[in-house]
């Protein structure tokens, strides 16, 4: 007969595990509930620290009572916890267990799920999709949406994109809807997609999705239609300081990329009048120099960009952005700086002006004025048929100053398509100017010039040194007013 002291000992061992053991199921539903809300608040760092807390308590109701009455559930919710956490490698274990042994279906439903979310963040579409065929017709509504979301997921890594948009339409998980718009401009339902994008501008706003969602727009409809979206998610008031003043200055950035100046520049200045002091508020003003610098045309456009810049730089106002104008600073410098005696310069500077400073047309002015300096040299027609690339609204009258004055350069006949022998030997000479080396040459305005034809001999490199032949007049290079009409449109 067991005796009252060791019986009583014998109830409250058994109490105390009893109740561990309900505290330890307790503990991980609770971070699995605040999870979710996390989720649904669209605060993913922190639901994926919540999942990774939940899959620890679990794990060790599993270790301490695998035949306790929780049994089920705190192994479901471990391999849940595990691939909500972002740790699918250790996931896998125990929801192969669990879909191998649990019972329940609401239990198996939640093991199902995990683990085709891992199947899909490693590109298994197939394993996925086996995994929520079943689901599909899952009376728990939340289930069922989510099943529905992931089978949009395997629609989407097939790239059957209709079908994706379909599955994300029938669910109501917050991150359906963009990805649902991701997929109509995917499959080019440009206008399905732009519609359907005003109704999300109207829901919870997260900056992080509508970032994507405009680089998306953007890629598919063209940059303005993304500005116009910009501007109706804006409208909305939904949207913090912040996060108003960095979508703004990605909006300006797309602008400036696109070579729409003036836009751009509003937008940054948007920016830099809504948060003066703040990192994206520096950012915008020095990219209003940026613009200044682009939009330049003369030599003594860009110097008058490069004293403003001078300026911020000596106040050190540019905070964060210190070294971007620096680097603009140097840049400018470089392509205003005094010449030398060499004669790849000009092609250096109108190089970095128009990829650097992207300022096409005063690339094409430095290329012009070195024509005008040094009209005997061997690349004079060179930096013609280049600032025809930079000028279109020049291009006739610079196309015909280059056959009138420089019809037998090596650079006018391959332009032509006509045999030119001595083009390879003129680019060779001008990469070793510039310092680099061609394993192919081709010209600055390689679009334009056909690949030289074997044929005869032309007329003999040598034959074009001034000192072999009287240097040709210097030709008449149209002015910039005559071509001020094609340059309204820039500034």
């Amino acid at each position: 007969m067991t005796s009252r002291p060791a019986l009583g000992l014998a109830l409250s061992v058994f109490g105390a595990a009893s109740c561990g053991y309900y505290n330890g199921m307790w503990s991980a539903d609770h971070y699995a509930a605040r999870a979710r809300r996390q989720e649904r608040d669209g605060r993913r760092d922190e639901a994926r620290a919540s999942w990774a807390s939940a899959a620890v308590k679990a794990e060790s109701v599993v270790a301490h009572h695998p035949h306790g009455r929780w049994a089920d559930a705190a192994l479901v919710l471990h391999g849940e916890g595990l691939a909500k956490s972002g740790a699918c490698d250790r996931a896998a274990a125990p929801l192969s267990r669990a879909l191998a042994s649990v019972k329940d279906p609401g239990l198996r439903e939640r093991a199902a799920l995990a683990a085709a979310e891992c199947s899909l963040d490693a590109s298994n579409a197939s394993a996925a999709e086996r995994l929520l065929q079943p689901l599909s017709v899952s009376s728990h509504r939340a289930r069922a949406s989510h099943a529905a979301y992931l089978s949009g997921r395997v629609a989407e890594q097939r790239g059957d994109w209709v079908a994706a948009a379909g599955w994300y339409a029938q669910s109501s998980d917050v991150p359906a809807g963009p990805a649902r718009a991701r997929v109509l401009l995917a499959g080019g339902q440009t206008a399905a997609a732009l519609a359907f994008i005003d109704t999300l501008a109207r829901g919870q706003f997260d900056e992080a999705v509508w970032t994507a969602m405009l680089a998306g727009v953007s890629d598919a409809a063209g940059v303005p239609e993304a500005s116009h979206v910009l501007d109706r998610v804006l409208a909305t008031g939904h949207v913090l300081t912040g996060s108003r003043a960095r979508l703004l200055l990605m909006d300006g950035n797309r602008l400036f990329a696109a070579d729409s100046l003036a836009a751009a520049d509003a937008r940054y200045q948007q920016v830099a009048a809504m948060v003066p002091d703040s990192a994206e508020g520096q950012a915008a003003s020095v990219r209003r120099l940026r613009v200044g610098a682009a939009r330049a045309v003369t030599v003594a456009d860009a110097r008058a960009v490069k004293g403003r810049v001078d300026r911020v730089v000596q106040a050190g106002t540019a905070g964060a952005a210190l070294s971007e104008v620096q680097l603009l600073q140097r840049l400018i410098q470089v392509v205003i700086g005094p010449g030398d005696s060499g004669q790849g310069l000009p092609f250096r500077a109108a190089e970095l002006a128009r990829d650097s400073l992207r300022a096409p047309q005063l690339a094409a002015n430095l290329l012009l004025a070195f024509v005008r300096e040094q009209p005997a040299s061997l690349f004079a027609p060179k930096a013609l048929l280049a600032a025809v690339a930079l000028s279109i609204d020049r291009k006739d009258s610079l196309i015909e100053v280059l056959h009138s004055t420089y019809g037998a350069s090596p650079y006018t006949l391959a332009l032509r398509g006509d045999p030119s022998p001595g083009y390879a030997a003129a680019e060779d000479s001008l990469a070793r100017a510039l310092g680099v080396v061609l394993e192919q040459p081709a010209a600055f305005g390689a679009s334009l010039v056909s690949a030289p034809v074997p044929g005869p001999r032309g007329p003999p490199l040598d034959a074009f040194a001034p000192e072999r032949r009287e240097p040709p007049r210097p030709p008449r290079v149209p002015t910039r007013r005559e071509g001020a009409a094609g340059r309204e449109d820039r500034r």
